[in-house]
């Protein structure tokens, strides 16, 4: 029997109360945690899980204990249970992970789930009951779809699906009226939704390098966006709405088919970056001379003809053409 099956002989056959209680078995478990976590730091060096209990030297232990669960290394007891509903923040990045268990569905506290750069190609349903999680990162990874249930993570702050093999977003996605980031570049993505518009407390939306063709009317709904990334797509026009964002300050629309900037573009008046790069766009609209915070527009590689008289009313705007 290993230093870890006496640990656990000993924790299970406990009160819990006792155990935090009790000085002896709490200095005999110290001396033990802390070997334990000496050997487990070096096997996890990138790995971090924090807990909300205050008992310090268990979380050490139990923490990387769990981490060997989640990966399916070990295998679970009732008092690994009690630290597992415990656990608000797991960082699993760069670990090879290919899959998820259902059993994910269980960290009913976790609050941030960090699993970016691994092999993980699905997500499982249960990821619906993390009802505290507010910062999902699955970037960089094989993902082909979303469970409907993602929608029920009405605490979620921040999603972050780049890098992925993504073709269509569910339509659930529309429930995360808390949602204020989310990164989706560098998928497949064919369609932006007409629900986009319900995420109203947007403020960072990045769907550079799929292969949209069109922006919904409804983004203009989205008013308290401030940052809008649509580069390297099939985009071919821009929508009249795009004049309600705002809050925009920066509209990244660079490496697509566009032939038309409209006249509301200069109601933006928070608008700090603008970039048009490498489009079709033949003329600007006179209303551009409005957008009197603008700081840099880019216009590199467009056929442009005639440039309004009013941009010259951008005194602290720098113009590349």
């Amino acid at each position: 029997m290993n230093d870890r099956d006496t640990l656990w002989q000993i924790l299970n056959h406990l009160n819990l109360v006792d155990v935090v209680n009790c000085s002896t078995v709490n200095k005999l478990l110290k001396e033990v945690c802390d070997l334990q976590y000496m050997r487990l730091l070096d096997e996890y060096a990138n790995v971090r899980i924090d807990f909300s209990t205050k008992i310090s030297y268990k979380q050490i232990y139990v923490a990387y204990y769990e981490l060997d669960i989640f990966l399916g290394k070990s295998y679970n007891t009732d008092l690994a249970d009690f630290f597992l509903f415990s656990v608000t923040s797991l960082k699993c990045n760069y670990k090879n992970i290919v899959r998820l268990p259902e059993s994910i569905g269980q960290l009913v506290s976790l609050q941030e789930l960090l699993l970016e750069c691994n092999r993980i190609s699905e997500i499982p349903e249960s990821i619906g009951q993390l009802n505290n999680l507010q910062q999902l990162l699955l970037g960089e990874n094989l993902i082909t779809k979303l469970p409907e249930s993602i929608g029920q993570l009405v605490n979620l702050r921040e999603l972050w699906l780049n890098g992925n093999k993504i073709t269509k977003l569910p339509e659930s996605i529309g429930q995360l009226s808390n949602l204020q980031e989310l990164w989706l570049y560098d998928n497949k993505i064919t369609k932006i939704p007409e629900w986009i518009g319900r995420l109203v407390g947007l403020q960072t939306l990045w769907l550079d390098e799929n292969k949209i063709t069109e922006i919904p009317k409804s983004i203009g709904q989205l008013s308290n966006l401030q940052d809008l990334s649509l580069s390297h797509n099939q985009i071919t026009e821009i929508p009249e709405s795009v004049g309600q964002l705002n809050n925009l300050q920066n509209l990244s629309l660079s490496h697509n088919q566009i032939t038309e900037i409209p006249e509301s573009i200069g109601q933006l008046n928070n608008l700090r970056e603008l970039r048009l790069s490498y489009n079709q766009i033949a003329e600007l609209p006179e209303s551009i001379g409005q957008l009197n915070n603008l700081r840099k527009l880019l216009l590199c590689r467009n056929p442009i003809l005639n440039i309004p008289e009013s941009i010259q009313r951008l005194i602290n705007c720098d113009i590349l053409r």
